[in-house]
């Protein structure tokens, strides 16, 4: 009888298993189409702007300088002459929205803050 217990009772368990294992499947990885929050927009200081190779370098508080790659799709705002006027700029302050590709900050909006 005790046999015939055991049986009934592996029968009745390994026919739940896969309901059990089915509801405990985790969740399918994230889709193309969803991608991760862009970074805060980054204020500081024009520290150096490189025509030729399309990159700034901001200084943010108290943190390491920061490279940025632009292109002629981002918007510069403040600066007479586009990129080549934020050359001029030199120790002004910007604040510069971008988006991370890789390991590259790309900026999308480069914003040239007014001197206080």
């Amino acid at each position: 009888m005790k046999l015939i217990h055991t049986c009934i009772a592996l029968i009745i368990a390994g026919g739940l298993a896969p309901v059990v294992a089915s509801a405990q499947q985790p969740a399918p990885p994230a889709t193309q189409h969803e991608r991760a929050k862009d970074p805060d927009p980054v204020t500081g200081e024009i520290v150096a702007v490189d025509t030729n190779t399309k990159t700034l370098i901001v200084k943010s508080g108290g943190e390491n300088d920061i490279k940025f790659s632009y292109s002629e799709e981002t918007e510069i705002v403040g600066a007479d002459k586009g990129a080549e006027g934020l050359a001029a700029k030199a120790g002004t302050n910007v604040t510069v929205t971008y988006t991370v590709h890789g390991t590259a900050n790309v900026a999308v909006k480069i914003e040239v803050l007014p001197k206080k």
